[in-house]
């Protein structure tokens, strides 16, 4: 069965697993700061599409196919062995099961953000459903039209799936190593706000804005409203208000501010080109959730 360890410092092949696990599988090698994992390789997808006898071409019902579909006895096995080692070896008490398919980062035709991600997993039947909720999310509408309008096959499926640690996080957000409104390489922007990093990437809230000075490491800070706080429950999630103490002050303390800069400028480095990140930290502690070169540049073809 085809599933693999995120975090061994092996340079895995993109079609197998996606970008979004080849990312954060590279990143591994350099930092100590990815929560662990394992993926699911396109193989096992495919695979189950066989068993189930699900067709990928002319399918309109291929997503209620993949949600309804059976995992065989062995693969199930392995996926929940995988689960159970997870758990057992971290103190991981959720994961997030994350989609990461191959044609994220295309250039000139990137499908980020339009697949499933889905988090706060805590059972077996909640990871093998939110599986199939990952792989049906490659056949979405919107993903077919996409790739129509872009003249991109999707016969050939390449998704894998990631299943990582969850953080339960106290402040969290995204990172640009250049600004994306100026295009000025020589500012890092940060976006942070309280609890787990939806409420930012998703625009739920007005977060905390810092602008860094790469060389200068001068910061400029706007204080955003942070009206909400996504926070994991038992049972799914839940917005709650953050409040007024601490909507009232800055999330982010200069000390954090700059170890998220060094470990921008590491990784924008080692990438050779700029990147966004998904960042989050807990108990003091910063975890890298997410990084994807940014691959549409003014004045870039």
């Amino acid at each position: 069965m085809s599933i693999v360890t995120l975090c061994n410092g092996v340079n895995y092949d993109l079609s197998l697993i996606g970008s979004k696990a080849m990312n954060l599988s590279k990143m591994a090698i350099l930092f100590d700061h990815i929560p662990d994992g394992f993926i699911l390789t396109g193989e096992v997808f495919k695979a189950f599409l066989s068993i189930n006898n699900i067709e990928t071409t002319n399918n309109e019902r291929i997503q209620s196919e993949i949600l309804q579909g059976e995992f065989p006895d062995q693969m199930k096995r392995y996926i929940l062995m995988n689960f159970e080692g997870l758990k057992s070896n971290t103190d991981t008490y959720a994961v997030a099961v994350r989609s990461s398919s191959a044609l994220e980062d295309l250039r000139g035709a990137s499908f980020a953000g339009q697949y499933e991600t889905i988090l706060n997993v805590r059972s077996e039947e909640e990871l093998l459903h939110s599986i199939k909720r990952c792989w049906a999310s490659y056949f979405s509408t919107y993903v077919q039209e996409y790739a129509k309008k872009n003249q991109i096959s999707l016969s050939d499926v390449k998704m894998g799936v990631l299943v990582q640690g969850m953080v339960d996080a106290d402040v969290a957000g995204v990172i640009f190593s250049m600004n994306p409104v100026t295009f000025n390489k020589q500012e890092i922007i940060i976006n942070a706000s309280y609890g787990l990093g939806e409420s930012v990437v998703d625009g739920l809230v007005t977060p905390d804005l810092f602008v860094l000075n790469k060389e200068s490491e001068l910061i400029i800070k706007e204080l955003g409203l942070k009206e909400i706080q996504v926070i994991p429950l038992e049972t799914g999630m839940e917005k709650a208000e953050v409040p007024p103490s601490l909507q009232e002050v800055f999330c982010l303390e200069d000390e954090k501010i700059m170890a998220l800069m060094d470990i921008t400028k590491k990784i924008e480095n080692y990438y050779q080109h700029p990147v966004d990140i998904e960042f989050a930290i807990k108990n003091d502690q910063l975890y890298i959730l997410q990084v994807r070169p940014i691959t549409t540049l003014k004045g870039e073809n």
